[in-house]
């Protein structure tokens, strides 16, 4: 590297701050135990960003990605290598991995993927005792001067909103197709109020093609004069195959407000059913990025 690159690069104006990261390289993250034991045997799969459970694994999005919709398949026994699982354990991470990969183009867009598992830490396993298979998206130009020079990743978009988005597409692959619908908690941009349909009801829209279940979502809402982005997980919180795909969506101040069927959440109308935990799990989902306790 040219001393000239180097004094310009390392000039204020070009820092990427990315202070999500602090825990990690301050080593904040350590915990007692498995990491990925502590989550299977846990009981909030949104938090713990578990995407799916099956018989014998789990897949699970990678906190520190490598790049966006970075997950990891995991055997939810405690084993090091490959020789030491059981040939059904080895079966069903190969079955998982086709839908994955469905799922993930289809939310994403990628153009490929690197695929495969680091046996011990020699090899670069940062779990070295907990066998886990890493599926990562790519893209054409992702390996550019960032990653590179500067040692740098870019991650365009929040975990939270990843997690959703893939999680409602792996929900998909899971279900059966003709009975898949998209319920959606939009939120005005203060989130002081919530998009119902004119009965009273979350949005909800049947999913019917090929596009990926959040820009369902996101077509739905705009064609009630609301522009909106997926934010989070608002379904059920256990990752199993279920129909209940909810996604938490916040408006952005271009909506049309006066037109479309907003309610404050201010009542108590919401403290009952379905849609009230929906609506409770959004406002907690979004209480961090509005500097709210």
């Amino acid at each position: 590297m040219s001393e000239q690159f180097q004094t310009e690069f390392d000039t204020p104006g070009r820092r990427l701050w990315t202070p999500w990261r602090m825990n990690y390289v301050g080593g904040e993250t350590r915990e007692s135990g498995c990491i990925f034991c502590n989550r299977l045997n846990g009981d909030d799969d949104v938090s713990s960003l578990i995407l799916h459970r099956s018989e014998r694994c789990f897949v699970i999005m990678n906190l520190y990605p490598y790049n966006t919709g970075h997950i990891m398949i995991v055997p939810n026994q405690h084993i090091a290598s490959p020789e030491d699982v059981d040939p059904e354990v080895l079966a069903e991470m190969a079955r998982l991995l086709p839908m994955l990969l469905r799922s993930l183009r289809r939310v994403l867009s990628c153009h490929g993927f690197n695929v495969g598992l680091n046996v011990g830490s020699i090899a670069g396993a940062g779990v070295a005792e907990h066998l886990h298979q890493h599926v990562v998206p790519r893209w054409s130009g992702d390996a550019n001067f960032m990653p590179i020079l500067g040692g740098a990743m870019v991650i365009p978009e929040l975990i939270p909103a990843s997690y959703a988005k893939i999680r409602a597409e792996v929900e998909r692959e899971l279900s059966s197709p003709s009975a898949v619908t998209l319920k959606m908690v939009v939120l005005d941009p203060g989130a002081n109020a919530v998009l119902l349909e004119p009965e009273g009801t979350l949005p909800s829209v049947k999913v019917e093609s090929e596009l990926p279940v959040w820009r369902h979502g996101t077509d739905y809402v705009s064609h009630k004069g609301t522009r909106a982005s997926v934010i989070g997980w608002a379904g059920a919180n256990r990752a199993s195959a279920s129909n209940d795909i909810t996604l938490t969506m916040l408006a952005d101040s271009t909506s049309n407000q006066e037109e479309a069927f907003w309610h404050s959440l201010e009542s108590n109308e919401f403290s009952l059913g379905v849609a009230g935990d929906s609506i409770r799990r959004s406002l907690t989902q979004l209480a961090p990025l509005l500097g709210r306790c």
